[in-house]
C-alpha cells in the first residue's frame, strides 16, 4: 500500500518537495553534530592551553611577588580567575585529564569546573648540575696541591640557590576556576540546532503556502476537462503563481460568458426556426397527395431533424444533460436507430451473436447508434453495411475509401472530411463519440482490408 501511494506520488513536486526537505533536514542536523563533537574535541585541546597558559602567568606573577588581585586582572581577558576554593575539597574528588599526558587536572565542583596542575613540572631544573661548576676538578687541586691548600677556604654558601621554589611547588595549592560552563557551550549548539530547525521547518511552511495555489490549479484543471465550470480560483497574493492562478480564474470566466451566449444564440436560433418550419408542416397537409407535397414534407423533416440535433449538440457541449439509464438490449437499441432513420432492416446484414446489455440511455444511446450507420449507409461503396453484436461490443462495419486523416480529427465538430456538405454538417461522428464517452464507453475505429470498422467498446 505505501510503495504503490509513493510510487503514484514520485512525480508530484508537493512530494518531491517534501522528500528533499526531510533529506536537507537530516543531513543539517547530522552536520551540526559532528561539528558539535569534533569543536568538543577542539574545545577540549583549547582549554588545556588556556589552563596551561594561565598557570605560566601565575608562576611568572609569582615570581615578580604580584599580588592575587593582579594576578586575576591579567587571568580575566581568559575568562578565567584564582579560586578560593580550598584544595583539601579536590583529595577525595577524581581528576579527570583532558588528554593523557596533560599535566592539567579538571574538577567539576557545583556545576563549576575547576583545573589544578599535577605534580609534573613545566621544565626540570638543573641546579644541581650548575652548582657542581662552583666545585674544583681534580686536575686544578693537583696542580695546586702543594700550594694551596683547600681545606683552609670555607666552603661556599649556595643554599641561596635552594631557596628558589621549584614551578610544582608555587603552583600546588592554585586552584583555577573556570568562568565559562560547560552548560554554556552545550547550549550554544542547542540553540544553533534549534534555529536552525525553525528556519527549515518556516521555509516548508512557507514554500507550501506559496506553492498551494499550483495544486488547487491543478485541480480545477482537471474539473475544467471534463466540462465542470464551476470553478473559483481567486487568489490573494502577488507573486508569480498568484497571477497565474487569478489569469486562469479570469479564463474561466470568460469561459462561462462564451458558453452561455452560445447556449442563448441557440436557443433563440432553435425558436426562431420552429414556427416557421412548424407553421409550413401545416401548410404542406393542406396540400393534396402530388410529389411537391412529398418533397416539402420531406424537408421540413430535415429541418426538424437538424434542430433537434442543434439541441443535442446544445445539451452536450452545456454538460447540462442529464443520462436517463437502463438496461436495455443491444438489438432493441439497434431497431429503434433503425426506426429513426426510417431504415429496412433488410438492408442491413445484423449478426447478434450475444445477448448483450447496456445501461445506457435508451434515446441518446440511439441517436449515437443511428449517426454511425447512416455514416456506414452512406459512404459505403460497395455492399451492405454490417452490425456485429459480441461480448462488451457492437462493430459497425462498412466498405469504404481509406481515411485522410487520424480518426480524432473526424471527431471533431463540422469536419466535412467525412461527412461533406451535401450529405450533413459534419457532425455525425462528433455528436455519436461524445454520447459514447459520457455513457464511459468506448468509440474505437480501425480500417482493415478496405473496410471501416467503428466498434462501441464497454470499458
Amino acid at each position: 500500500m505505501v510503495i504503490n501511494w509513493l510510487i503514484n506520488k514520485k512525480h508530484s513536486i508537493f512530494f518531491q518537495i517534501n522528500l528533499f526537505f526531510i533529506f536537507i533536514f537530516f543531513v543539517i542536523n547530522l552536520l551540526i553534530i559532528v561539528q558539535f563533537l569534533f569543536d568538543n574535541k577542539t574545545k577540549r585541546i583549547a582549554e588545556e592551553v588556556r589552563y596551561f597558559n594561565a598557570f605560566k602567568i601565575i608562576l611568572d606573577s609569582k615570581m615578580k611577588n604580584k599580588t592575587y588581585d593582579e594576578i586575576n586582572l591579567l587571568l580575566q581577558g581568559m575568562n578565567l580567575k584564582i579560586s578560593d576554593l580550598d584544595s583539601s575539597k579536590l583529595v577525595d574528588l577524581k581528576g579527570k585529564k583532558i588528554e593523557e599526558n596533560s599535566p592539567v587536572e579538571i574538577y567539576f565542583i557545583d556545576e563549576k569546573k575547576y583545573a589544578k596542575i599535577i605534580d609534573k613540572p613545566f621544565m626540570k631544573p638543573h641546579f644541581e648540575e650548575r652548582i657542581d661548576f662552583f666545585k674544583p676538578t681534580s686536575l686544578i687541586k693537583d696542580r695546586f696541591e702543594n700550594k694551596l691548600n683547600f681545606q683552609d677556604f670555607p666552603s661556599p654558601n649556595l643554599n641561596f640557590m635552594h631557596e628558589l621554589k621549584k614551578p610544582e611547588e608555587v603552583l600546588s595549592n592554585i586552584i583555577l576556576e573556570d568562568l565559562i560552563t560547560e552548560k554554556e557551550f552545550k547550549y550554544f549548539w542547542v540553540l544553533v540546532l534549534f534555529i536552525i530547525d525553525i528556519l527549515l521547518i518556516w521555509f516548508l511552511i512557507f514554500l507550501r503556502k506559496k506553492l498551494k495555489p499550483l495544486l488547487i490549479l491543478k485541480e480545477n484543471m482537471i474539473k475544467l476537462s471534463t466540462g465542470d465550470l464551476s470553478i473559483s480560483m481567486k487568489a490573494n497574493g502577488k507573486d508569480e503563481i498568484s497571477q497565474v492562478a487569478n489569469e486562469f480564474e479570469n479564463a474561466v470566466t470568460q469561459l462561462k460568458q462564451l458558453r452561455e451566449s452560445r447556449n442563448l444564440f441557440l436557443r433563440n436560433i432553435m425558436h426562431e426556426l420552429k414556427t416557421p418550419i412548424t407553421k409550413g408542416r401545416l401548410v404542406t397537409d393542406m396540400y393534396d397527395d402530388c410529389e411537391r407535397k412529398y418533397i416539402l414534407i420531406r424537408v421540413f423533416q430535415r429541418l426538424e431533424y437538424l434542430l433537434s440535433e442543434f439541441a443535442k449538440i446544445e445539451e452536450l457541449t452545456s454538460g447540462k444533460i442529464s443520462l436517463k439509464k437502463s438496461d436495455f438490449y443491444a438489438i432493441d437499441l439497434i431497431e429503434q436507430a433503425f426506426d429513426i432513420l426510417l431504415l429496412d432492416s433488410n438492408k442491413i446484414n445484423l449478426e447478434d451473436n450475444f445477448e448483450l446489455f447496456l445501461n445506457v440511455d435508451f434515446e441518446l444511446f440511439s441517436i449515437a447508434l443511428k449517426n454511425l450507420i447512416d455514416n456506414a449507409i452512406t459512404y459505403k461503396t460497395d455492399g451492405k453495411v454490417s452490425i456485429v453484436i459480441e461480448k462488451n461490443m457492437i462493430k459497425i462495419i462498412n466498405k469504404g475509401e481509406k481515411l485522410q486523416k487520424d480518426i480524432e480529427d473526424y471527431y471533431k465538430p463540422f469536419n466535412h472530411d467525412y461527412e461533406n456538405s451535401n450529405n450533413g454538417l459534419g457532425l455525425g461522428l462528433y455528436i455519436s463519440n461524445n454520447i459514447i464517452k459520457i455513457h464511459n464507453l468506448k468509440l474505437d475505429y480501425e480500417y482493415l482490408d478496405g473496410y471501416h470498422n467503428f466498434v462501441i467498446k464497454l470499458n
